[in-house]
């Protein structure tokens, strides 16, 4: 059995008080203080949080642009440098074998899902080179990244030496921290604005300390992946791994405008998609709780509506921001109207609520 990977900024979190668990391959940073306080830090000023558990694929060659563009479900030959989109790669049935952010650099694309994700996604792609002039690597141990998440995320990269940022949601650019070149993506997790920050691991450190340069001057704390989950689920965000797997349809996640270009033409499973539009809905739907319950329900817990089972939960938490309990999941489309009640299998209540539960402020 393998180590875990690493963030090369291990000890550094270490140092902070990090708490680690191995998730997927890696060894995640948790939490800091409390889920609480780096909740609000992003809430309300800036959170930096380790994204070294995402992972990394390139794919160069004359041929990569229209290769992608057949196998994804967003928009790739019209992308020009410094642009990007969320996509996914879809099987033939249309389920969803992996979902990323796509970056368009000047001579190659970049696609960055989870770290677990990329030798899967690899495979499937490369299954589908037949004539294609393409080559697809993996970049998982070439790259890292932290994710800079708040309302001062802006001020503090500027602070930080940043000469300019992208405005343009995953437009992205290469900058400056200090004296250390970053891949800086405008990119939101959180519903707050934000930034992913990408470069080589041996640059890790000194990309760290540019910002803890400037922490008197833009208040800010590191957040670890518990706190994250809670505010990307405010925000309404799913995630693969819990709202998204391989049985996964995206009209079910209700991921259309965001992932899917309907006007792009043929691209692995796009038959599915398409028939899903022209003739009919899905018998299910991604949805937000508002939670009754002693306890936080587990992914899994069904749902129930006059006894029968209806759907179920797939992320619970305690949002610290509205002071209360929420969840995601999935339900039987014809029970999906926000104010509709629902039981908890083992105990409380469930009531259907409009997603976000929290809105990006303007």
């Amino acid at each position: 059995m393998t180590d875990p990977h690493r963030s090369p900024l291990h000890d550094t979190l270490e140092s902070l008080g990090a708490q680690f668990a191995p998730v997927e391959g890696c060894l995640r940073a948790e939490r800091f203080t409390s889920v609480e306080e780096e909740c609000r830090a992003v809430r309300e000023a800036a959170g930096i949080l380790d994204r070294s558990g995402r992972g990394f694929l390139a794919a160069t060659g004359p041929d990569a642009a229209r290769f992608l563009h057949g196998m994804v479900t967003n928009l790739v030959q019209e992308l020009k440098p410094g642009e990007g989109n969320y996509s996914c790669h879809l099987n033939t049935q249309g389920h969803i074998i992996a979902d990323f952010h796509l970056l368009a650099m000047p001579d190659h694309f970049l696609l960055e899902t989870n770290f677990s994700l990329v030798e899967p996604l690899r495979a499937s792609l490369e299954k589908y080179i037949i004539a294609d002039d393409v080559e697809l690597n993996d970049f998982r141990q070439k790259l890292s990244a932290i994710s800079v998440q708040g309302p001062e995320a802006g001020k503090l990269l500027t602070a930080a030496g940043a000469s300019s940022l992208p405005a343009a949601e995953y437009g992205h650019a290469w900058t400056d921290l200090g004296k250390t070149p970053v891949l800086t993506v405008k990119l939101s997790e959180t519903g707050e604005e934000g930034f992913r920050l990408i470069f080589v691991p041996d640059n890790a450190e000194k990309i760290w300390q540019a910002l803890t340069a400037r922490q008197t001057e833009i208040p800010w704390k590191p957040a670890g992946h518990a706190a994250l989950n809670v505010l990307r689920t405010e925000a309404g965000i799913p995630w693969y791994g819990a709202e998204l797997t391989e049985q996964t349809l995206l009209p079910e996640a209700r991921l259309e405008q965001r992932a899917i270009n309907y006007d792009k033409g043929c691209y692995l499973g796009q038959e599915i998609i398409e028939r899903i539009r022209s003739r009919g809905n899905v018998n299910r739907l991604l949805c937000g709780f508002f939670l009754e319950a002693d306890t936080l329900p587990t992914p899994g817990t069904k749902l129930h509506k006059d006894d029968k089972d209806v759907g179920w939960i797939t992320t619970a938490v305690h949002s610290h921001t509205l002071g209360r309990n929420m969840a995601l999941g999935y339900l039987r489309r014809k029970h999906t109207q926000p104010g509709t009640n629902l039981s908890l299998a083992g105990g409380g209540n469930a009531e259907v609520t409009p997603l976000p539960f929290y809105p990006k402020p303007r």
